[in-house]
């Protein structure tokens, strides 16, 4: 079943796919596929590799009976480090981030770059309370300062926050991946107009149902 799949197994199976599509792969060149399943700058899962996940997750085929849960994660302020200290530091800190969030998660779990300072996580087999507790470990591995060179070549530190939003289906639930990404980001959104540095969730049947 996608769901549990790990990350490594999931892309093999990806280039494994399209070993033969002359149209992405040039020759049998994995390198064209690889780029577009991973963010290069982040070193995340890149979003094509998240909406073919979230496509999976969609087909009534490969759903699984198991709960999931998806977080999605935005950088309070970011862009005032690009604005006072340069654009390389900015892509130094998403490195920073995505390599300490992925220290936090399970090797079945997906961190994806969803654009800008935006990521999402998948947490399969993971219920809306168990998702709360990841949520709070990424928060706090985020607090920790973070040492970048800026602009003028100086060594700084950089302290963050993040804000978040959690959206889960239980096994009973009939709902598309697609609405659970929806409904997460709604949740970012309140953490984000509360003042960020906060995590909101909600079960994604209670927003389209109630």
């Amino acid at each position: 079943m996608l769901l549990g799949l790990g990350v490594d197994v999931w892309l093999t199976r990806q280039f494994q796919a399209n070993h033969n599509d002359a149209g992405l792969l040039l020759s049998g060149n994995t390198t064209l596929l690889a780029n577009t399943l991973t963010d290069p700058v982040s070193g995340a899962l890149s979003r094509a590799a998240l909406d073919r996940l979230l496509a999976e997750l969609s087909t009534p085929n490969d759903q699984s009976k198991a709960a999931l849960a998806l977080i999605m994660i935005d950088i309070d302020g970011f862009k005032t480090i690009n604005d006072h200290h340069g654009h390389p530091a900015g892509d130094a800190v998403l490195r920073a981030c995505a390599a300490r969030w992925r220290a936090m998660l399970r090797k079945s779990d997906w961190l994806c770059r969803y654009g800008g300072d935006e990521f999402c996580v998948l947490l399969p087999g993971t219920e809306l309370h168990q998702a709360k507790v990841v949520a709070h470990k990424l928060m706090q591995a985020s607090r920790e300062l973070i040492h970048v060179t800026d602009h003028a070549q100086r060594s700084i530190g950089v302290e963050l926050t993040i804000s978040l939003g959690i959206s889960a289906w239980e096994p009973s639930d009939a709902i598309a991946a697609t609405a659970l990404l929806a409904t997460a980001d709604r949740m970012l959104y309140q953490s984000k107009a509360a003042g960020g540095n906060q995590v909101t969730a909600v079960l994604a049947k209670e927003t389209i149902h109630g």
